[in-house]
């Protein structure tokens, strides 16, 4: 049998030590000890509050532990660091949970993981931080887990009082977003559903259609969701597509699609008598993509493996709409992929906005004359945001387009009237952090 916190400790080893990235390793974790040991819901969401908050708080739960320990963190065996974080988390962040509950579970899985000689040694940083609680006198960086260059660069790009809103902003949990497929049913039948489920709604910001959705154990175990009725999207993926307006009937490329969720947007607002073709690079990608597309039954809808950096001939000049939604360094996601604030780098930035530029040389070409190109990414970056904005209107044809006529009047602002978005967590209520441009290729 195993528990909801030795299923977090060993997630949280996957993810700090082995490089899994959290939401997968824990989507797994969980189906398995459901599967395995009929774990319930309660360890379930115990579980994953666990994973998820000491992701969150790593560096301010690093700071309290070092301060109480001659061995620092980073020298611990990698069970020991994972187990004592998790448990420093409860203790500080958990006062529900009984102190003396966290210590003795504590101990028991240091024994169970055959680390007999270090029960002492956990124990008692564990009772030393149960006396005293207090959160330590720590920097920004600290405080809010983020590297410390990273705070800089943003406090320079948006001011010291927006990046602490933002920062906040990536502990806050928020529903899941679904989104209604509007072409194979109609309000009326989907809000049946969710009655029947138990389900309560509630509408999302600045996209119509969507809702955020609580009163589930498992979303994919409802009605709506296995008859292909709603898609989980967050919301400022959503604009994306509602930023591309694609006509009825138009031929759409979606060139880096997985998992689906703009390929299906996009696929349910031309309706059956156009034509989405979802790209991306890997089987394991392009079979989250079918999926989606099967469980909806939008037969209109081609999946196919292509690298997106290869020109592909035959499809020059032929789309009414490309998707460009790229790879990027992920940085608006930390509210529910916080990991990525302990890998990221000023250079892994640097090659991938290279990387987006290889991969938009290609992209503008499939575009028709009088087509549009959407340009997003899921970051809050200069370099993979505004500066590969005016790079697409400096070396191609396409003219931005002002995305005013398609966004809701509460985005509307200097730089949507220039023809691209920047949402930031906390500031765009709901939102990730997310950018979205759009062009317009010139008439021959």
């Amino acid at each position: 049998m195993v528990t909801a916190r030795e299923l977090a400790c060993t997630v949280l080893v996957q993810v700090m030590d082995e490089g899994a990235m959290s939401h997968i390793a824990l989507r797994e974790a969980l189906d398995q000890a459901t599967e395995t040991f009929g774990m319930e819901g309660r360890d379930r969401r115990f579980a994953t509050a666990l994973v998820q908050g000491t992701l969150e708080r790593l560096l301010l739960l690093d700071a309290k532990i070092n301060g109480l320990s001659k061995t620092p963190v980073k020298k611990m065996k990698p069970w020991i660091r994972e187990l004592l974080r998790m448990s420093t988390y409860q203790l500080l962040f958990l006062p529900e949970i009984p102190a003396s509950a966290v210590c003795n579970e504590a101990v028991k899985l240091a024994q169970k993981r055959k680390f007999h000689g270090l029960k002492g040694f956990v124990n008692g940083i564990l009772r030393n931080i149960s006396r005293d609680p207090s959160l330590p006198d720590v920097d920004d960086s600290a405080r809010y887990s983020q590297q410390e260059w990273l705070v800089h660069r943003w406090e320079e790009s948006f001011g010291r009082e927006q990046t602490e809103i933002m920062m906040q902003a990536f502990f806050e949990r928020r529903p899941l977003a679904v989104r209604r497929n509007t072409s194979i049913v109609n309000a009326d039948t989907l809000y049946a559903s969710w009655e029947r489920d138990g389900l309560t709604a509630e509408p999302v910001p600045y996209v119509p259609d969507a809702w955020y959705l609580k009163g589930f154990e498992s979303i994919d175990r409802t009605e709506a969701f296995r008859k292909g009725w709603i898609q989980v999207q967050d919301v400022s993926s959503m604009l994306a597509a509602v930023a591309a307006a694609p006509e009825k009937g138009a031929s759409i490329l979606d060139l880096c699609a997985a998992p689906g969720g703009k390929s299906m947007h996009l696929a349910d607002l031309t309706g059956s008598g156009g034509s989405v073709l979802a790209r991306d690079l890997t089987e394991n990608k392009t079979r989250m993509i079918r999926e989606n597309r099967e469980r909806a039954g939008f037969t209109w809808m081609k999946v196919e493996e292509a690298d997106a950096r290869v020109l592909d001939e035959d499809l020059i000049d032929c789309m009414d709409v490309v998707m460009a939604d790229l790879p990027c360094s992920g940085l608006g996601t930390m509210g529910h992929k916080p990991e990525i604030r302990y890998r990221i780098t000023p250079e892994a930035i640097r090659e991938l906005a290279a990387l987006q530029r290889e991969i938009l040389a290609q992209a503008w070409r499939y575009v028709k004359p009088g087509g549009v190109l959407v340009y997003s990414t899921c970051t809050i970056t200069p370099e993979e945001n505004q500066e590969n904005f005016y790079w697409i209107a400096e070396n191609t044809p396409l003219i931005p387009e002002s995305l005013d006529a398609f966004l809701p009047e509460a985005l509307h602002s200097e730089t949507t009237a220039k023809g691209y978005l920047q949402l930031l967590p906390g500031i765009h209520k709901g939102c990730d952090g997310f950018f979205v441009s759009r062009f317009r290729k010139m008439e021959r």
